[in-house]
């Protein structure tokens, strides 16, 4: 299940690049930007602002759809099966209701990703595989991968880590640049946000940084998660045990994402206010870049 290519993105590996984003993550991070990526099938997305009142295009397709007395659409989530989806995926005719996920194709998703082949060669640029977290799909991961691979095409993955071994394992010989977020290095606190095994993380890093492929870690700074120079310079003293990382990226938190949760009918359980200290930041890339192990790390910092 995929949601999105992006073509001509310049910030998700080297050059120009298409980023095949494929639906389903294994963490519940509280300021995830794509909420939308986190179930591994369809989502329904509702924009009150584009809804025409006197239009009963959708009521007509599902009881699950009503009107209340305010005359506001109201949506039975719970009542939205895969068939009312397929309905709903075409019948709003302002777009104010919109289905994301479909089914991916290999071939079809190969054909439209190969459409760019120009602009990757000559910008080194080529695919980056994002989601969500695309590890939760290895085998497609895998078979693009390859075919990108055949095709003289560089490859890149936005991972948080957190899948067993044996799925990066598969992709493994199908990536060139592992773009991976390291979000704390204190496994209570992990789990209490993001719900998930910090050790499992840690272990996959260190075995994957043993097969010698090209780590660029990305450190999301979350306001009240890690916005302590405690926490990220811990960060950064397990960045630095890990002999395949040489870049790191500072990514402060932001709230771009928020207008997503209400779209999907999510609570949104993070700061309302984007992370507002450069001091931290500028504290940050000093410390990683005259790290006591004498490592060269280049440290960029984000918007």
């Amino acid at each position: 299940m995929f949601f999105n290519i992006q073509r001509f993105s310049t910030h998700d590996g080297d050059g120009i690049r298409s980023i095949l984003f494929l639906k389903g993550c294994s963490l519940a991070c509280p300021w995830c930007q794509n909420p939308e990526s986190r179930s591994e099938k369809r989502s329904l997305l509702f924009d009150s602002r584009l809804c025409v009142k006197d239009c009963a295009a959708c009521l007509k397709e599902t009881p699950a759809i009503t009107r209340n007395s305010d005359d506001q659409i109201i949506i039975n989530r719970k009542q939205i099966s895969e068939t009312v989806l397929d309905k709903l995926a075409t019948v709003c005719p302002t777009k104010a209701l919109t289905v994301c996920g479909e089914q991916a194709q290999e071939d079809a998703l190969c054909s439209a990703l190969l459409k760019d082949k120009p602009f990757y060669i000559q910008s080194d640029g080529g695919v980056t595989f994002s989601g969500g977290e695309p590890l939760m799909q290895p085998l497609l991961v895998a078979n693009i991968g390859k075919r990108m691979h055949d095709e003289g095409i560089n490859t890149a993955i936005e991972t948080c880590m957190h899948a067993p071994w044996k799925n990066i394992e598969q992709v493994l010989p199908f990536i060139d640049c592992w773009l991976t977020d390291l979000k704390h290095t204190e496994p209570k606190k992990f789990k209490a946000w993001a719900k998930g095994s910090l050790p499992r993380i840690k272990n996959n890093f260190q075995q994957l940084a043993k097969k010698g492929k090209r780590l660029v870690i990305r450190v999301p700074i979350v306001p009240g998660f890690n916005d302590t120079e405690e926490e990220l310079n811990n960060i950064i003293d397990f960045v630095v045990s890990l002999e395949t990382c040489s870049e790191i990226h500072l990514l402060p938190y932001h709230t771009f994402g928020i207008n997503k949760y209400k779209l999907l009918d999510m609570p949104y359980h993070c700061s309302e206010k984007p992370l507002n200290n450069p001091d931290l930041l500028v504290k940050t890339q000093q410390y990683a870049e005259n790290h006591p192990s004498k490592q060269k790390l280049t440290v960029l910092i984000r918007g």
